[in-house]
């Protein structure tokens, strides 16, 4: 064998380990890349601050510890059909004798739960985050406890439909696993309600 095919064999074996690698290198990333959940499916919580928009009274309660559970499924990669379950904490409002009078009402105590049902819209901003903008309707379940100037006391339930939309960003953790921040707003006149919750979620 002469000098010049040794050295071009010598090349050529050298050149190979580099072009295999070169060659497979997409099949490698293709596997290395996050692959979506299979069922499509996901679930989380949230906690954080409910705001009640309501006519009160002298001292009015207004704000309260809150938070939802929610879940979806994918209808493509970037819509979801959702359902949340809304918790608002209690608020109670008292009046002074005037104003007392004036309503019927000495003092009331206030709580709210709420189902959505809607579609969550995601919109991938930066690598791992995303933004998510929500829309649906929710039904309202009010409960009210409500002392009377005349030193009665009433308790009652009531239900309403409202429109609901949304909006968060979240951050990918893991491939299945997102932190995410939210602000839900419930419309409803002067009993609409709104959410800031910050927690997690999770795919399957």
């Amino acid at each position: 064998m002469s000098k010049t095919v040794s050295r071009t064999v010598s090349k050529l074996a050298a050149a190979l380990p580099v072009a295999l690698a070169l060659a497979s290198a997409p099949g490698f990333a293709q596997v290395m890349q996050p692959q979506s959940a299979p069922l499509g499916v996901y679930g989380g919580i949230n906690a954080g601050i409910g705001v009640y928009e309501w006519d009160c009274g002298t001292s009015c309660g207004r704000t309260s510890f809150s938070g939802k559970l929610f879940g979806g499924k994918r209808l493509t990669p970037g819509l979801a059909a959702e359902v949340n379950y809304m918790f608002f904490g209690r608020v109670d409002n008292a009046n002074n004798a005037g104003l007392a009078a004036q309503t019927n009402i000495a003092a009331e105590d206030r709580k709210v739960t709420a189902l959505t049902l809607g579609i969550n819209w995601e919109v991938e901003l930066l690598h791992h985050f995303t933004n998510h903008l929500r829309a649906g309707f929710a039904r309202v379940k009010r409960d009210q406890d409500i002392d009377r100037p005349d030193g009665s006391f009433e308790s009652s339930t009531s239900y309403r439909t409202a429109p609901y939309v949304g909006a968060g960003l979240s951050f990918r953790v893991a491939r299945d696993i997102r932190m995410n921040t939210s602000f839900d707003y419930i419309v409803d006149g002067k009993s609409s309600l709104y959410l800031f919750s910050v927690g997690g979620s999770m795919e399957f």
